[in-house]
């Protein structure tokens, strides 16, 4: 059975700093009907969400050198300044300790699956 897309085409930031894999969430999130905006480090990030208000979900890696702040960190001002914005963090070698994710974030480890990245996104579209 063939999934359906989204009626309307939510805008998904994708931030990750390894471009392969950045290049993969986006294939995967365009294939399965979203809108999707990329950067390559949190504070590029940063700049995209206080210029695009539409943006409705962050998937963000973790570990991320470039950027002044890692992806916990981001998840933390997404969910203080934009509380309606979803959040998925995603690492292959970082876990979050007890307390570190913000309240409505979620995290999953890499390989992320592309079922997995997705029934997250939707979950948090609802």
């Amino acid at each position: 059975m063939l999934e359906s897309k989204p009626d309307i085409r939510a805008l998904i930031l994708v931030v990750e700093d390894e471009a392969l894999v950045r290049m993969m969430l986006v294939d995967v999130l365009d294939d399965a009907g979203f809108k999707v905006m990329e950067a390559a480090h949190a504070d590029e990030a940063l700049h995209i969400l206080a210029a695009v208000s539409d943006v409705q979900v962050v998937v963000t890696d973790v570990e991320m050198p470039r950027g002044s702040i890692n992806g916990f960190e981001l998840a933390r001002r997404v969910r203080e300044d934009r509380q309606d914005v979803g959040v998925v963090i995603a690492s292959g070698r970082v876990t979050p300790a007890t307390g570190e994710l913000p309240e409505g974030a979620h995290f999953v480890e890499k390989p992320v699956r592309s079922e997995r990245l997705l029934g997250l996104i939707r979950a948090l579209l609802c």
